[in-house]
């Protein structure tokens, strides 16, 4: 820097640089505003302001081309699945052996799950795998020989009664000679037999012994494994989320919402081989004659439900099946922080409803069909609902009977699929010339 240069001299120079960079630009801006200008002008000239109305209308307005259809009349809120539920717990502390798959159904009786102390099943289990072991080696042992016995013993028995028919023959004959060496010889195979049986004797009692001793031992393993059974029909499940037995049918009625969403409660999911204490819960058995819903809705909704006996519930949470159709069951007291909860009865157990409590809901309270507008297409006029449909490039009011319909479409009687409808008629009037070409729509 040059001595007694100003520091600021840099600073001049940029404010200068933006002067003329601003000179330069401003001739293009007064160019496109100039241009406007003339478009404006040349549309005057054209046809005046009713042509320039016209042009700025078929910018902004709205067209929609009606069709058939289904719309939904629809309530969402938070519902709770109410089951009849049995709680089964263990009988005993040990380990539980799960004998079911979750989700499956289950007959009256049906082994749920199986609880036994550890070391005590294991020590009947090793004292049952010895006399197995026992009892197989000896039958190895001793087949050949018991095997040979017997044949000893049926050649025996058929020799003693050969001598016999021998000795009655001698005796016949009065042959003293023959009847002498007959005795002797029946004498001694007799003492044979005798030897031969009671050889055979000690091996049968033997293995009676072994077997009665196995049969004691297994006694004593089916001892320690206590079975868990379904007390009655109904799907098996082993996650239980602790209000099982806090909301019942019975009980649902006494909550009010708050309380509803605040309810203390401590679940469980039970797995194999965990180790459980005497009176926790092993599974539950939910029924499938009756389920309820309740849902929370506010209490303008339910002035309007409580005049719908029937309705569809829809769970968008759910896997498979997510829709029943379902009865009024009750509704609740008008609570002063704006809610109310509506009970329904639904006509069957979906399987989204074994395993959840909380879902999401949408209440269906009707379903219409027909010709669907956009609601924001809908006008009152002259004490008809209407609509102004697009003939040529001119809006006329169309008349219609409203059937019914949610807050974004709604379905009518009076106009023709396939009709192009206003969907911005605050822009128009009977007569208004829209300007579009044929075949052109605008945006609903």
């Amino acid at each position: 820097m040059k001595a007694g240069r100003p520091v600021t001299s840099g600073s001049r120079r940029a404010s200068r640089v933006k002067r003329s960079r601003s000179a330069r630009r401003a001739p293009r801006r007064w160019l496109r505003l100039g241009l406007l200008a003339a478009a404006i002008a040349g549309v005057m000239a054209l046809g005046g302001y009713s042509t320039l109305k016209t042009f700025f209308i078929s910018q902004l307005v709205g067209i929609a081309v009606v069709g058939e259809g289904t719309v939904e009349e629809v309530i969402d809120g938070r519902g709770f699945v109410i089951r009849h539920e049995t709680v089964l717990r263990s009988p005993v502390s040990g380990t539980v052996t799960l004998a079911a798959a979750d989700g499956v159904r289950a007959r009256t009786d049906t082994v749920v799950a199986e609880l036994s102390d550890t070391v005590e099943k294991s020590r009947a289990e090793e004292r049952v795998a010895q006399l197995e072991a026992d009892l197989a080696a000896f039958n190895a042992s001793h087949a050949a020989a018991e095997e040979t016995l017997n044949q000893t013993a049926l050649q025996a028995q058929a020799e003693t009664q050969a001598k016999t028919d021998q000795l009655r023959t001698a005796c016949l004959e009065a042959d003293l000679a023959a009847m002498e060496r007959l005795t002797a010889e029946l004498d001694a195979l007799v003492l044979s037999l005798a030897e031969t049986r009671g050889e055979l004797d000690t091996i049968r009692e033997d293995r009676a012994s072994l077997e009665a001793s196995l049969a004691t031992a297994r006694a004593a393993l089916a001892q320690s494994v206590f079975r868990v059974t379904a007390p009655h029909a109904g799907t098996v499940s082993y996650r239980l989320d602790g209000l099982e037995e806090i909301l019942t049918p019975a009980a649902a009625a006494s909550f009010t919402t708050k309380e509803l969403l605040t309810v203390s409660h401590r679940g469980a999911v039970v797995v194999d081989q965990s180790r459980l204490q005497a009176g926790d819960p092993v599974a539950k058995i939910v029924g499938d004659d009756e389920v309820y819903v309740a849902v929370i809705v506010t209490n303008g909704e339910a002035d309007l439900l409580s005049s719908q006996p029937d309705v569809s519930l829809r769970f968008e949470g759910f896997d498979g099946r997510r829709e029943t159709v379902a009865a009024l069951y009750r509704v609740g007291e008008r609570e002063n922080n704006g809610y109310c909860l509506v009970t329904y009865l639904a006509a069957e157990l979906l399987d989204g409803m074994v395993s959840q409590r909380q879902v999401d809901t949408t209440i269906i309270v009707h379903r219409y069909t027909g010709t669907v507008i956009p609601r924001k297409a809908l006008v009152h006029r002259g004490g008809l609902d209407g609509v102004f449909v697009v003939q040529g490039v001119v809006c006329r009011f169309q008349p219609v009977t409203v059937l019914g319909g949610n807050r974004e479409d709604c379905v009518v009687e009076g106009v023709a699929p396939q009709t192009q409808v206003i969907t911005t008629p605050w822009l128009v009037d009977e007569g208004t010339r829209i300007g579009l070409r044929e075949g052109a729509r605008g945006l609903a």
